[in-house]
């Protein structure tokens, strides 16, 4: 993923759009296939920065930010001074 919502690659995503009902920079939505994983509540997520100095936290359970959908993992990244920040990461469901 890159720091503009663009898919590099993609392997069981349907799609990454920019977080709603905010104006922080940095609010992803990441919206898993259905065949991928029944229940993020359930799954490991493990998200990382790439590249890049900062911070990242990827939400599975329903978020406002992302319509609050079952399927979809709300990823918020920022600086490392805590301060919001768009930057390009990796995301994996196990």
């Amino acid at each position: 993923m890159s720091d503009n919502a663009r898919l590099l690659h993609t392997k069981n995503v349907e799609s990454v759009t920019r977080g709603t009902g905010t104006s922080i920079r940095g609010v992803y939505c990441v919206k898993v296939s259905p065949s991928a994983v029944r229940d993020l509540s359930t799954a490991a997520i493990v998200a990382t920065l790439n590249n890049s100095r900062g911070e990242i936290t990827a939400i599975g359970a329903p978020h406002a930010y992302c319509g609050n959908a079952t399927d979809t993992i709300t990823i918020v990244t920022s600086q490392s001074n805590g301060s919001a920040a768009d930057r390009p990461f990796t995301v994996a469901v196990l």
